[in-house]
């Protein structure tokens, strides 16, 4: 009979003290929402164009991209397709949009200056907000034109 009241009383102590030690965990790690993501990210950009209007073949490119916390980005980037520039640092920023979801996960929407059409991508956001890897889903509202894979990492500039 003791063993019994033993296992209870132990099984209402954890039932107790577990969700004060959740929240407690809680708020020592960032919320996953739009100001998570805030500031500079260098991208790195590979993957496949797979038709379309211009080359096709192999994609390589680097981008810096700037989320300003409040669902707003701007991005420039130098994108090479099969070996031939499409894009470079010359250009005038690209604008878009995102979301973080509170599972951190988040697609995110940029709309280029340059003639390139419109990309979609989802994301999933690690390491506490520093980094960000994401998959193209629609380039010009066409699904599976770019199959690209990027991660990007938090920058911090100089002052």
């Amino acid at each position: 009979m003791n063993k019994k009241l033993f296992a209870n009383a132990a099984a209402m102590v954890m039932l107790t003290l577990g969700p004060l030690g959740s929240g407690y965990a809680q708020t020592d790690s960032p919320a996953c929402n739009d100001k998570l993501i805030r500031g500079n990210y260098g991208f790195t950009i590979q993957g496949d164009k797979l038709s379309g209007a211009g080359p096709v073949g192999p994609q390589v490119g680097v981008a810096m991209t700037e989320f300003d916390g409040n669902g707003g980005l701007s991005q420039i980037d130098t994108v090479t397709i099969n070996g031939i520039v499409v894009a470079d640092f010359t250009h005038t920023p690209a604008t878009g949009t995102y979301t973080v979801n509170s599972n951190c996960t988040g697609t995110f929407t940029i709309n280029f200056t340059d003639g390139r059409p419109p990309v979609v991508a989802n994301f999933v956001v690690v390491e506490g907000g520093s980094e960000i890897d994401s998959v193209v889903i629609s380039a010009g509202g066409k699904q599976g034109i770019i199959a690209t894979r990027s991660i990007g990492k938090r920058r911090f500039l100089w002052p």
